[in-house]
């Protein structure tokens, strides 16, 4: 990227954003706003201060009401799917109130003015405009947990963001998160579900496996705990790119998935789906929900999943578990508690070859290889067991403060034995052997928020003062690997041809008998103050600062003799500032600086120096962007500049430190219906990512490794409508080359996959009957996925979803 871009996106960054809007009309912005994911409400006329409250307790709307203006009110009744400012819309049908936006996302009621123009009442029902439905071209409008912000319009966040939905996670067939990155235009995938670790993807320009964050409702985890995660017990994905300190505490810069879980639902819901994720690969999923009791005080939610059997790849069996369970408790009006409680497992044998290449010279076309072989062996595995629970509660304590907190903690088990494909020699391999025992992870997660609604003159605030936790506790054992030589020596007994695979007997070793010890803790505490300033129906602010402590301490006593020992104990005051600007309803535009201090990086355990531990990071973020709802589809516009220090794997295999890692980037996204019968969803990134300063100056200038500068894509439906309940599927993804070296002497070719499928819904005696099926990779491509991975061969997923 230019100079003249790399200028544009620092310090004069807010000013310019300014200028550039400031020309543009202002007419006033739009009253009425959308709230929470839509919901199914049942509730009689009654009295309209309770019915209010309720509706607003559930849907996360934050609504002052004048007791003398609902005195003696009655509500009309609700009945049916609606989102949450719509709910209230109905609740309030013939009361002579109408809702009024108050500024920083909050709501009042105001008397209906005689002769005012006003909209008249519209029963929205969720089968046909629900916001992330098909319907609605999988535009979600409101984004459920913007971290410490809490529910936000997305078109209103100064952040980049992405939604993905139910109805989206469905109809793609999602059975983990590789089918949610292959589409998304900002994401670059670093290494496949086969491979056995938790997710990891390029975000940004930073690559690795620890450059996306977790979140579970707001609640941050860390990455490896991703694990955990299921696609089959979430409601909606919400993924920010960037830097997010200030939001969800100490992060990495690449970006954030906020996995958003299914709550209740408060009328009877049953679905079952029958599918099969590739190869002979099937699973069963059952989600189930409802009111416990007849006031509808409580309600579930329960999603069981059973899946197992061999994958697209020779020889690889993928097998996963779940049964989670989530519970709303209405103890009021004001007061509503969640339970959440989960157990999860996932085992692949025969994981996805990581190719390690002494000389990336070496490397042969991937043409050469078969993309659907194994070139490891068939009982190499990693397995993972998940058991988590939380409990959140939100309390309306009057019209102007709402506490929220939440307290979630999870126990997980890894274990992972490998043979890696490793090339010293032309045009043949070796099979090293890499085993471990089990790691034992114990993790804990909390927040505390008081929110504050109020105004100061004609000026909205909504305040946000509180706190954010994590701690990390990993229990090791002592004989983590063989030590009787057998690790790293190779299986096979000699080299391979490039192109032939070839199994054998799982050698003799032993791991995991000896004493357990404390391997490593960690823990972050992160106080803040926001506020969400609204100055006018145009101009509103965020702004914040955080003060971040992170503790951090290393024992590695299996690497080390004796045992090397790390501490880290580090503060930094961080600060947050975004503009905003509504020139017109439809369009936003914004500005956003934004620093953090984040856990240094840890040497992998593939690496010589597996385990040392690095002190605490500090990055920095400037972005501009715009949001536009243009007719049904949701534009989104961001450019960025980011600095970080720079941490890599050699070609030594050790890891280390060096430098600074900085990133200029332009990312442009387009999801919703271009015409009636069709949606997109699509967009594309350009990087500039530059190695900056490193003790290597012959590498000055160069770019990271396994990073794409440009990455296309576009997925479309469109529905047939000589064939009602017929819809054809299909998308494009484009990666664009990336260097395998950090003296950027070599570098993989692009590469572009095709996916092809079809949706077809019906009913059976009243029952929506969904029939779905995609093929993936159609024209079966061979390519190297990154500098480690080949890309997955041709995969055919099918499922039949009944929901009675």
């Amino acid at each position: 990227m230019s100079r003249t871009l790399d200028t544009f996106l620092r310090p004069g960054l807010l000013a310019a954003a300014i200028a550039l809007s400031a020309p543009l009309a202002s007419p006033s912005l739009m009253a009425a706003e959308q709230a929470t994911t839509a919901r199914t409400y049942n509730l009689p006329a009654g009295s309209l201060s309770t019915t209010l409250n309720q509706i607003a307790s559930q849907s996360g709307i934050t609504l002052a009401i004048d007791p003398a203006l609902v005195a003696g009110k009655s509500s009309a009744p609700v009945s049916g799917t609606f989102e949450g400012t719509t709910a209230l819309r109905e609740a309030l049908r013939g009361t002579g109130l109408q809702l009024q936006q108050s500024g920083g996302g909050a709501y009042a009621l105001v008397p209906v003015v005689e002769g005012a123009l006003t909209l008249g009442d519209v029963n929205v029902n969720a089968s046909a405009v629900a916001e992330g439905s098909e319907a609605a071209g999988y535009v979600s409008e409101n984004i459920s947990n913007v971290g410490a912000l809490g529910s936000m319009k997305l078109q209103d966040t100064p952040y980049s963001m992405s939604v993905t939905s139910q109805a989206l996670l469905k109809n793609m067939q999602a059975t983990s998160l590789d089918d949610v990155f292959k589409r998304n235009p900002f994401t670059q995938m670093f290494s496949p579900t086969g491979a056995g670790y938790a997710s990891a993807v390029n975000i940004r320009g930073f690559s690795g496996a620890g450059n996306l964050n977790i979140a579970n409702d707001g609640l941050r985890f860390s990455t490896l705990a991703d694990a955990g995660n299921f696609l089959e017990e979430t409601e909606q994905l919400e993924v920010i790119t960037g830097l997010t300190g200030f939001l969800y505490g100490p992060a990495t810069p690449g970006g954030l998935a906020n996995y958003v879980l299914k709550r209740p639902t408060y009328d009877t819901y049953r679905s079952v789906t029958v599918g099969n994720a590739g190869g002979d690969n099937y699973y069963l999923h059952g989600d189930f929900g409802g009111k416990i009791d007849d006031e509808g005080k409580f309600a579930y939610r329960l999603n069981l999943l059973t899946q197992d059997g061999q994958t697209a790849i020779d020889m690889q069996k993928r097998r996963r578990e779940l049964i989670s369970l989530a519970v709303d408790w209405n103890v009021s009006d004001d007061l509503q508690i969640q339970f959440d409680a989960s157990h999860k497992k996932t085992e692949i044998h025969g994981l996805t070859s990581y190719w390690f290449f002494g000389d990336q010279g070496l490397r042969p076309r991937a043409s050469q290889l078969d993309n659907n072989k194994l070139y490891s062996q068939k009982w190499a595995f990693s397995d993972n067991e998940t058991d988590k629970g939380g409990v959140r509660a939100t309390w309306r304590l009057n019209d102007t403060f709402t506490l929220r907190g939440a307290f979630a903690t999870q126990k997980f088990t890894e274990e992972n034995t490998y043979t890696g494909p490793t090339v010293y020699s032309p045009g043949v391999y070796t099979q090293p052997l890499y085993a471990f025992a089990p790691i034992e992870h114990q993790e804990n997660s909390a927040y505390l928020f008081l929110d504050a609604a109020f105004a100061t003159g004609a000026i909205g605030h909504k305040m946000t003062l509180g706190y954010q936790g994590n701690d990390s506790r990993v229990k090791q054992y002592e004989d983590h690997i063989p030590s009787d030589g057998s690790q790293y020596a190779d299986v096979g007994g000699g080299a391979l041809p490039f192109g032939n695979s070839e199994q054998v007997s799982k050698p003799g070793y032993s791991i995991g008998h000896g004493s357990k010890h404390l391997a490593s803790t960690s823990q972050s505490n992160n106080f803040l103050i926001g506020d969400v300033i609204t100055f006018n129906d145009q101009w509103s602010s965020i702004v914040g600062v955080t003060r971040t402590q992170i503790k951090s301490y290393a024992n590695d006593f299996i690497y080390s003799s004796p045992a090397k020992k790390t501490r880290y104990d580090e503060s930094k005051t961080s600060p947050s500032v975004s503009l905003i600007y509504k020139p017109v309803p439809w369009l936003t535009t914004y500005a956003t600086y934004i620093e953090g201090l984040q856990a240094g990086g840890t040497a992998p355990y593939n690496a010589m120096n597996a385990g040392e531990l690095f002190a605490p990071q500090v990055s920095k973020q400037y972005e501009v962007g715009a949001k536009a709802t243009v007719g049904d589809a949701l534009l989104t516009l961001a450019l960025f500049n980011i600095e970080k220090p720079n941490g890599y794997l050699d070609g030594d295999m050790v890891y280390t430190e060096s430098g600074t890692q900085v990133n200029n980037g332009l990312e442009f996204s387009v999801t919703g219906k271009v015409t009636p019968q069709l949606t997109v969803i699509g967009g594309f990134t350009l990087l500039d990512p530059k190695v900056k300063d490193a003790d290597n100056k012959a590498n000055d200038g160069n770019a990271p490794v396994d990073v794409a500068k440009q990455l296309a894509k576009l997925y479309a439906e469109y529905d047939i409508n000589a064939v009602p309940g017929l819809a054809l599927t299909g998308g494009a993804f484009y990666t664009g080359k990336q260097y395998t070296d950090v003296a950027n002497d070599y570098q993989l070719p692009s590469f572009t996959t095709f996916d092809a499928g079809a949706r077809y819904r019906m009913k059976v005696s009243q029952n929506d009957l969904t029939l779905r099926m995609n093929v993936s990779n159609l024209a079966n491509k061979d390519y190297w996925l990154n500098s480690h991975y080949l890309g997955d061969p041709r995969t055919v997923q099918f499922s039949a979803q009944l929901e009675f």
